[in-house]
């Protein structure tokens, strides 16, 4: 950035000549030629061009579109953008006069409202996917699923395969604790650092963690979460306002937006099964639930913060969404 300036001061002319360019207008081939060449010569970018082999690099991932990790997830990129987030007073009038919900009332929805206007400035990578309790193992060493074949719910998955089913009973901390051994695995900086780290079983428990400014895999925010969720759509569900078990992989005992009632699992099933959102995300609703990087506030909505909200500065509990197991 000094370089850039110090060549403006040189440069007066070309100063202005780059202040009249109208953003978000194509120049043309000629213009930009004029233009920038004194620049590029001025900033010496061919010097640092044939520099730049001898730096250390990052691994070669795509950064302008989808592509596949070291363990096989589907990454998918996307694009800054804005949303409504939080539910609509029809939204929560709808859930409580669900025949499934009527036991819930308005109170139980405070925390996702009001609705309000967010905006996603950069755009960001999504696992297209659940992460699978075989991608957990290969990075982890172990598989903590109740629904696997050796789990404490196994009796409800005879006869399945598991290894694509998500992995759960996964601690927030030991989410983090997967985005760090994965960076390292593919040799990106952490985006956590974690210290006094107890463990029960197995499991983080307790652990104080430092946000750092990483290259590496990390959680999504709330906001970052529902926008990738929702993909452009304003009803409930991206799939539109109705939910019985047919389209996501909740209990259909408890329909939203119908009166007929649909299948129950009564466990979760292989990560992609039902239809994927416009973003290509799947299970963006039911299976299990999903963690948010953010703190849990049930306050936090009421402050409408609007450009890349990140939750609140601390808290007993860290968000989650989609559901169920």
């Amino acid at each position: 950035m000094a370089a850039l300036t110090k060549a403006l001061q040189n440069n007066k002319a070309l100063g202005r000549e780059l202040c009249s360019l109208v953003l978000g207008q194509p120049v043309q081939r000629d213009t930009y030629v004029q233009l920038f060449g004194p620049l590029v010569k001025e900033l010496k970018v061919g010097e640092f061009l044939s520099s730049i082999g001898t730096l250390p690099r990052l691994p070669n991932v795509p950064v302008a579109g989808p592509f596949t990790n070291s363990i096989g997830m589907s990454l998918k990129l996307i694009p800054a953008g804005e949303l409504q987030m939080g539910s609509s007073d029809a939204d929560v009038t709808a859930a409580v006069n669900a025949p499934g919900l009527s036991k819930l009332t308005a109170k139980d929805f405070a925390d996702e409202q009001p609705q309000h206007r967010v905006q996603i400035t950069k755009a960001f990578y999504m696992a297209a996917h659940e992460t699978t309790q075989t991608q957990y193992e290969q990075i982890m060493g172990a598989n903590p699923s109740s629904f696997s074949t050796s789990g404490t719910s196994s009796s409800k998955v005879s006869g399945q395969t598991t290894s694509r089913f998500p992995v759960e009973k996964v601690s927030w901390f030991d989410a983090v604790e997967f985005c760090n051994k994965l960076s390292a695995k593919e040799n990106l900086t952490p985006c956590y650092r974690l210290t006094g780290i107890e463990r029960s079983e197995g499991s983080i428990k307790k652990a104080t963690v430092e946000y750092l400014n990483g290259t590496g895999y990390r959680l999504p925010t709330e906001a970052e979460w529902e926008y990738a969720c929702r993909a452009g759509t304003k009803t409930p569900f991206h799939f539109g306002s109705r939910l019985n078990g047919e389209e996501a992989n909740v209990d259909g005992n408890s329909p939203f937006g119908t009166t007929t009632k649909g299948p129950y699992k009564e466990r979760p099933t292989t990560v992609g099964s039902y239809t994927t959102n416009a973003f290509g995300l799947y299970d963006m609703h039911g299976n299990v639930w999903e963690w948010c990087q953010d703190w849990y506030d049930e306050n936090y909505y009421a402050q409408r913060v609007e450009r890349d909200p990140q939750g609140a500065t601390s808290g007993e509990n860290r968000v989650l969404r989609g559901g169920s197991w």
